[in-house]
């Protein structure tokens, strides 16, 4: 298992320099060396969550597939989707994975969209990729930890049960941060000067709630 660096200095709860939360533009300071994490902050268009929901209900394949950046279909990622979100969805997943695409500089990447209905990544964790997006379009959306509020002793050797390994990892549960449907989340994994972003998919197993979600990550190139 990886060990995760404990970053030397940082600042205090409350002035993190490794998150940022704002309009679109707040994408770009991903690129600064201290940052492992930003969030766009949006609300989507209308009411497309009902039908999403309904279709989460009766969808049970995620689409999977790794693509060179533009170039791709996505007819088949929302089939079944009902029009207008149909329209609307493909319009705002290419949007979304040309953004990604260009700010970290990828000719290729793999991304999946689709229905969750378990709990997916239970345990806080650091993606083993360089870059990862996650849009949730319905259902409760990603959880992710500042820097500051995580223990990394408890990260590198986590318990193997996912609870007591979240306990550990994050004792203070008011410091976890939870993005909302339509939110934009970009985030840092391995090879980078900050450790990467600590999160995991938010627990719905049980509660018969779906999500309906949209990941992309930075494929190693051959």
């Amino acid at each position: 298992m990886r060990a995760w660096p404990v970053p030397e200095t940082g600042p205090q709860a409350g002035d993190s320099r490794s998150w940022r939360i704002a309009p679109p533009a707040v994408l770009e300071l991903l690129t600064k060396p201290s940052v492992n994490i930003v969030c766009w902050q949006r609300s989507i268009p209308g009411d497309p969550e009902d039908p999403l929901v309904a279709w989460a209900a009766r969808a049970r394949a995620t689409f999977h597939a790794v693509v060179s950046a533009g170039s791709y279909n996505l007819s088949l990622a929302v089939d079944g989707i009902e029009e207008p979100v149909r329209s609307w969805l493909m319009t705002d997943i290419a949007v979304l994975l040309a953004r990604f695409s260009c700010l970290v500089a990828a000719s290729r990447f793999r991304f999946s969209f689709g229905a969750v209905h378990d709990n997916q990544c239970r345990k806080f964790h650091v993606d083993h990729h360089r870059f990862r997006l996650v849009t949730t379009y319905a259902g409760p959306g990603t959880e992710w930890v500042p820097n500051e509020a995580v223990r990394w002793e408890a990260l590198n050797h986590p318990a193997d049960c996912p609870c007591d390994a979240n306990l550990e990892i994050v004792r203070d549960a008011a410091a976890v941060r939870r993005a909302t449907a339509g939110d934009v989340l970009i985030m840092k994994g391995v090879g980078h000067a900050v450790p990467g972003a600590v999160h995991r998919s938010p627990p719905i197993e049980g509660t018969r709630r779906s999500r309906v979600v949209l990941i992309a990550s930075t494929v190693t190139e051959a």
